[in-house]
């Protein structure tokens, strides 16, 4: 468990996949993720619970202050690149603007760069996006470029912003919210 101002990262368990498809069949949900094709359903996801915690990238649970699993977070290290990481974030659309993102970003951070000897962490989020992409400046990550019209959202092409953080420019300062 990882442990930050106001959220704890944990393992995912079976029950939290219940919260987790509630969260992906949320259509807006899906369209700030880049992903419009229907989860599969709760069976597939239940019946497959195995294989959904030993895959390649890591899922962890996001909890609030009030044990209440809001979203989940997940990384994975590139395999072309030794100690490059992705990261990628959901949060559950009643859970928005109250800071989880940014402390359980923080804390996965500080996770990879403290503890996993990651050089490089790095995601991509959709232009319009704003509210992601000013929590993912909050959390040091700097704007690296942009994947030219290569989402299709809601009836047009978007482009995705390419962000990145490296060890030196992580601070354990900015840890506090």
């Amino acid at each position: 468990m990882l442990k930050g101002n106001i959220t704890l990262l944990r393992c995912v368990e079976r029950r939290d996949l219940n919260i987790f498809f509630e969260i992906w069949a949320d259509e807006e949900v899906r369209r700030l993720d880049g992903n419009f094709k229907l989860p599969p359903s709760k069976e597939d996801i239940l019946n497959n619970f195995s294989k959904f915690v030993n895959l390649d990238k890591k899922y962890l649970s996001i909890i609030n202050e009030k044990g209440v699993v809001v979203g989940y977070i997940t990384y994975k290290e590139i395999s072309e690149f030794k100690n490059v990481y992705v990261l990628g974030i959901t949060i559950g659309k009643n859970f928005w603007n109250r800071g989880y993102g940014q402390d359980a970003i923080k804390v996965l951070l500080k996770y990879l760069f403290m503890d996993s000897a990651a050089y490089r962490v790095e995601l991509e989020v959709l232009d319009f996006n704003t509210r992601a992409i000013q929590c993912y400046k909050k959390c040091g990550f700097i704007e690296e470029g942009k994947k030219r019209k290569t989402c299709f959202s809601y009836g047009s092409y978007r482009d995705l912003i390419i962000m990145g953080i490296l060890r030196e420019e992580f601070k354990i300062s900015d840890l506090i919210i």
